[in-house]
């Protein structure tokens, strides 16, 4: 029997269920296209839904696209081929392709994006930031380092492990650094997350999208920001939830395959 959209998704939803999204006006997690009754065979994983990937999914033959972006943040007053929203919704819409998005439910949930990021740069005693639900899921990540480093020396760490070479930092270089602050993705957009990361006594922020008045807020409250990429900040956990999600549909003898998008690509350089 064909396993369908509604049963496909029904495995991250169980690992990243839809109320823990962030409720917040610009956040929008959950299907935003597509029949969940409609089978499907093939599910393609990817950060952002781009014409790059839609055209992908449609050469492999996947009827479901699992993105971390929501394609659509705001409410739409037209769908149509002249812009560039539209003109990705009706391409996939006419391909019979479903779209999905997991997004702050998947950075807040114990085992996601900010955990995982916690984990590869060698925190210990990994805590949430602000608990949401509860002790367990919530916003952002804090903890320890196995001993204090200089500023440029963690950077250095970032950047390995985030495969990045475009890090910034905030603060002085030479500063040192022990309790970390991570908020995968924009967090650098508002001053009310550096009070958070000091309110949880954390001396660096690990962050992206850091904005010049938070960056002066930033340095005159004596913390430090080190600024990866928004994208490779979160693109270095796809393979893993691929890869969860691949065992847990094996699990449940669901006859689909999982793929980690190999069209998408960083749009800076």
């Amino acid at each position: 029997m064909a396993t369908t959209v509604k049963e496909a998704l029904s495995i991250l939803r169980d690992f990243a269920p839809e109320e823990y999204e962030y409720k917040a006006d610009y956040d929008n997690v959950g299907l935003i296209l597509g029949d969940e009754n409609r089978a499907v065979t093939r599910v393609l994983c990817c950060l952002d839904v781009t014409m790059r990937v839609i055209d992908e999914a449609i050469n492999m033959g996947a009827e479901l696209i699992i993105s971390h972006h929501p394609m659509i943040f705001y409410p739409v007053k037209n769908i149509r081929a002249d812009n560039v929203t539209g003109a990705k919704l009706l391409k996939a819409a006419e391909n019979g392709i479903a779209i999905y998005a997991a997004h702050t439910n998947l950075d807040f949930v114990s085992g996601g994006i900010n955990d995982y990021v916690a984990q590869i740069l060698g925190l210990r005693n990994i805590k949430s930031l602000e608990p949401y639900i509860d002790s367990e899921v919530g916003f952002g990540r804090v903890g320890d380092l196995a001993n204090k480093v200089y500023c440029s020396v963690f950077k250095g760490e970032v950047e390995s492990v985030l495969k990045d070479s475009y890090v910034r930092t905030v603060g002085e270089p030479y500063a040192q650094v022990k309790r970390i602050a991570v908020i995968n993705g924009g967090g650098g957009g508002d001053t009310k997350y550096v009070d958070m990361a000091i309110a949880a006594g954390a001396d660096c922020l690990v962050t992206a999208d850091v904005k010049h008045h938070v960056a002066v807020y930033a340095f005159e409250r004596g913390i430090t920001l080190i600024e990866p990429q928004h994208y490779t900040m979160e693109h270095c956990y796809l393979a893993r939830l691929v890869q969860n999600l691949r065992i847990e549909a094996k699990a449940r003898k669901a006859d689909i395959e999982i793929v980690l998008s190999q069209a998408e690509q960083n749009p800076r350089y």
